[in-house]
């Protein structure tokens, strides 16, 4: 092929474009059977195209390695024998080839197979996947409307047609996006301020305005519907993650496992969403409540097993409330969400298909039935049950029937990371924002970035926040909440210093940042003879096993506490899934080619959540080096999983691959006990409790050393069980909006 006759290169020049396409080639070859490889798949162009636009900042990177091929192909990689392009791609994987750039946060080889991942199997409308070639190859349908019960049976082979999303349906949409107010300066200080116009934010303003408050949110995003990016992989994916361009991809948190240790950026973790809804958007919308004994788990712990059976690095403590405090407001949650479920507690044992047999009490059952029972489900019933374990549906933020104007699941393939294309999934747009607003004493200002948080006499007054122009204002109010994510809402109090608190609020004695918590995910993947179509239907409809989580077994001679649960969720889309590899597939060539044409409607995971303790080494700071654009430092992650962690996830993962060998797995591998930061479940770092010397606030969000200070979300948790956070968030939330009107009506009744 002469340079004329290549394809546009872009930003590359026709020599680097055609070491690029063969470098393609090889990591992903033509099939034997005439079926197509990267290039012909449109993978090359995909890139060449990103790299003109969103990826210009890696073109540098890029023409790096592609000289660094050459060269170790005497000067034409591409004209080289396969044998030696494959001995140099192997350098290359491996990072030992000589003149590639090195990037202290991964490797070029990690980039780059990323974003050839990426033009395999995003949708056509990015420009790879031509003709939804790579969607056919490996049996994925694309962007379809919903699935049938019958479609969802074991061992059935799909055969629609790829379908790309411009072709998706739109006639079952609910109106616009919420009416906000681009911040232009400050406005008349309200009751309550709100930083934050995520979930956390939206279901504190709805209480506090039905209660005839005034209430300002403060949003750094912009305005959005809940829809965005419907059954889009690429743009909802952790590395593009279109939802935090305009906030979290500038200031995305560095790691390290210890003290003392370097940290580098986490920038292959999960995506966090910073615009008006936050992570409702994108979340998989689980929407379990905790345990009883969650909330007294240190008291409860040692009471059983002895005050030694508590590791000795651990800072493991109960919260400030129990259960039955929180009750009402997890009740308020679920009617808020839409929750769909079955009830369980004791009567749910021995009872197939119903409700979780540990649950605690509830004042009254879900609003609708969970979710229908997938062929993978009961696969996963079924080999649990033998096992002696009490198999149920996860409850979900998700309708299976209308419920105030929102429509029912049509259990699509886009769920977790993605907004709902009929709105069945819960979100802050489709469910209190909308009223609140209505109430007509909800302002919300998008495109706010809060600064700081300002005192007056040591008392908090407002925030400075900057505006899209740059400009500074001032906005006052008589309580201040914080409601963003872990992450920010601990670096702000960090930021935010007077004379009377020089390390930052809340920070009197040093707890802000303490005692950081986040999920692993240890999972275990299983693959199948015939197809089991994870791809079909939300994460959340997903059958779980609670026996091992908590204290739900005796723990007596284990050597360790608390356990994890053990879930076969859905959802298994083709950029990220091609990712997913047993250890002895390599990450290029055939084998990698062949193993996931084969694999992908074969394979299911069996996800486990364990609970991972608190200690003290693990904690949020400011980095000393790294800043975001505006010149404030990002936070440091310092987080590796403990002695107890490590004892117990291995048990775990025994007990799901028995699972998995039951369901008549034929291959069966597991991922690592640390799985990294950034979870999406990631919480403390303003920890609650009774006494301010170990914790930030107490059990309403009031920061303890700075009055008219609310701190609310994931940071506030004192511990992390084996259960996803946010309908406990949502329940929290809600509590501390009642804190709130008590306090001002104490306020009220004083001044009077």
């Amino acid at each position: 092929m002469t340079d004329a006759s290549l394809p546009e290169a872009g930003p590359l020049s026709p020599a680097e474009r055609r070491t690029l396409d063969a470098l393609f080639d090889r990591i992903f070859p033509p099939g034997r059977d005439g079926t197509p490889g990267a290039v012909k798949i449109g993978a090359a162009d995909y890139v060449c195209a990103a790299l003109a636009g969103p990826y210009v900042g890696f073109v540098a990177e890029y023409r790096a390695v592609l000289s660094a091929l050459d060269a170790a192909a005497a000067g034409d990689y591409a004209a080289a024998a396969e044998a030696v392009q494959d001995d140099i791609l192997a350098a290359f994987e491996a990072g030992t080839l000589p003149g590639l750039p090195q990037n202290p946060d991964r490797s070029a080889f990690d980039l780059i197979w990323r974003h050839l991942r990426e033009g395999l199997f995003c949708d056509p409308a990015h420009g790879g996947n031509r003709n939804a070639a790579g969607w056919a190859l490996i049996g994925f349908p694309g962007a379809q409307f919903g699935y049938t019960a019958e479609d969802q049976q074991a061992g059935r082979t799909i055969t629609r047609a790829p379908q790309p999303m411009a072709q998706l349906p739109q006639d079952a949409r609910l109106p616009d996006a919420p009416e906000t107010t681009d911040a232009t300066g400050p406005v008349e200080a309200p009751d309550v301020l709100i930083v934050g116009g995520g979930a956390v934010g939206s279901f504190m303003a709805h209480r506090l305005v039905q209660a005839g408050k005034t209430v300002v949110i403060l949003e750094a995003g912009g305005r959005r519907s809940g829809r965005e990016h419907a059954m889009d992989e690429l743009s909802a994916t952790a590395f593009r993650n279109v939802g935090g361009a305009e906030k979290f991809n500038d200031e995305v948190p560095t790691w390290r496992l210890r003290p003392g240790q370097p940290a580098r950026r986490a920038v292959m973790s999960q995506g966090l969403e910073t615009a008006l809804g936050g992570n409702s958007i994108a979340w998989g919308a689980v929407a379990m409540r905790f345990y009883e004994d969650d909330f007294r788990v240190r008291s409860a712990t040692v009471a059983k097993y002895g005050e030694d059976s508590i590791p000795a690095d651990s800072t493991l403590a109960d919260w400030p409330m129990s259960y039955a405090d929180l009750e009402p407001y997890y009740d308020t949650a679920e009617r808020l969400l839409g929750v769909s479920g079955h009830a369980g507690g004791k009567a749910a044992f021995g009872r197939r298909n119903r409700g979780n047999p540990f649950e605690a009490p509830r004042s009254r059952p879900y609003a609708m039935p969970a979710l229908r029972t997938s062929g993978l489900g009961q696969m996963f019933a079924d080999a649990a049950e033998s096992c002696g374990y009490h198999p149920f549906p996860l409850p979900a933020a998700i309708l299976t029937a209308p419920y105030e104007g929102r429509h029912a699941c049509t259990y699509c393939s886009f769920c977790s990371r993605f907004g709902c294309h009929v709105d069945a999934k819960a979100s802050a747009q489709n469910t209190v924002l909308p009223k609140a607003l209505a109430s007509g004493r909800l302002t919300v200002l998008t495109g706010a970035r809060v600064m700081e948080i300002l005192t007056e006499e040591g008392r908090a007054s407002g925030v400075a926040f900057l505006s899209r122009d740059g400009q500074r204002h001032v906005q006052k109010a008589r309580t201040v909440v914080v409601a963003t994510y872990a992450f920010e809402n601990t670096r702000l109090l960090l930021l935010s210093r007077d004379d009377a608190h020089p390390q930052g609020l809340g920070n009197t004695h040093g707890q802000v940042g303490r005692h950081y918590l986040t999920r692993q995910q240890p999972s275990v993947h299983a693959v199948f003879d015939t197809p089991v179509n994870r791809f079909i239907g939300p994460t959340a409809q997903a059958m779980a096993v609670a026996d091992l989580s908590c204290d739900h077994f005796d723990h007596t001679g284990l050597g360790f506490i608390r356990g994890g649960r053990i879930a076969a969720f859905n959802q298994y889309l083709p950029i990220e899934a091609s990712g997913v590899l047993p250890p002895d597939v390599p990450r290029y060539g055939r084998a990698w080619r062949d193993f996931f044409v084969a694999a992908y409607a074969r394979t299911a995971m069996l996800f486990i959540d364990p609970e991972i303790l608190p200690s003290g080494n693990n904690r949020l700071d400011l980095d000393p080096e790294v800043k975001d654009a505006h010149g404030r430092p990002v936070v440091r992650i310092t987080f590796d999983v403990g002695e107890n962690e490590k004892k117990m996830i291995p048990y775990v993962q025994d007990r799901a691959v028995q699972i998995a060998e039951k369901m008549g797995a034929v291959r069966i591998w597991r991922r690592p006990v640390l799985t990294g930061p950034i979870s999406t479940h990631d919480t403390g770092g303003t920890r609650m409790g009774d006494d301010p010397e170990t914790s930030v606030t107490d059990g309403f969000g009031r920061v303890h050393d700075t009055p008219g200070l609310v701190v609310v979300g994931g940071s506030s948790f004192v511990s992390l069980p084996p259960v996803n956070p946010a309908l406990t968030i949502l329940a929290l939330s809600l509590r501390a909006a009642d804190g709130i009107l008590a306090d001002q009506a104490a306020d009220a009744e004083v001044a009077a």
